[in-house]
């Protein structure tokens, strides 16, 4: 036996088998890094509003006012023209969009209005004029002309009418939350002010 063509061979197997060795544990912690980076990357997924017709930031906590605004705008149109026969449509639909808390107080404005539509014979049809974001409390206020409609196509009453409600940015989609509705001007917080200047005036 030659020993010297055994050793040769021994050590280049050897030689061979610590690149191996290198390589298999490179690989490892290169499937490691992966497993991780899957386990702990956040899946986000981006609601759009059908009013958006532009392109906005959208983070996981935050987003751009148009974001906010849109939606604040496509939630005031929806309730805003309800109709009976889509009132439980709508109302399920809502619960997709305001938090758990909340949502049961809109589903039951929204029924509620349903119901005085039904008894009076009537449709409402609200017409957005004006959207504002507040950012230090997270409302977005939609400003328009509610009317009211018979069957016969007669415009029984106009009045100016708001919705407000807060939109938070949860996990890179929409929360919404304190839903509002009242007749009159935005109760913003300058508006707020105002009217308590005006009231310590009298």
């Amino acid at each position: 036996m030659n020993f010297s063509i055994f050793k040769k061979t021994h050590d280049s197997l050897a030689q061979n088998n610590r690149i191996y060795l290198w390589v298999i544990v490179a690989l490892v912690v290169v499937i490691l890094m992966q497993q991780w980076s899957l386990v702990t990357e956040r899946t986000r997924v981006v609601l759009e509003p059908p009013y958006l017709d532009k392109a906005v930031k959208i983070g996981y906590a935050s987003a751009d006012a148009d974001y906010y605004e849109s939606w604040g705008l496509f939630v005031a149109e929806l309730v805003g023209n309800l109709t009976p026969g889509d009132a439980s449509y709508v109302a399920k639909n809502l619960g997709k969009l305001f938090d758990s808390g909340d949502y049961q107080i809109v589903r039951g404005k929204v029924l509620a209005s349903a119901a005085a539509e039904r008894a009076d014979q009537a449709n409402f049809f609200f017409q957005a004029k004006k959207t504002i974001w507040q950012p230090i409390n997270h409302t977005v206020f939609v400003y328009g002309i509610l009317s009211q409609i018979n069957n016969d196509g007669v415009t029984v009453s106009k009045v100016h009418y708001t919705f407000s409600m807060g939109v938070h940015i949860e996990a890179g989609r929409p929360v919404l939350d304190n839903f509002d509705a009242y007749e009159g001007e935005p109760h913003t917080i300058k508006w707020l002010i105002n009217e308590g200047k005006s009231g310590e005036k009298k």
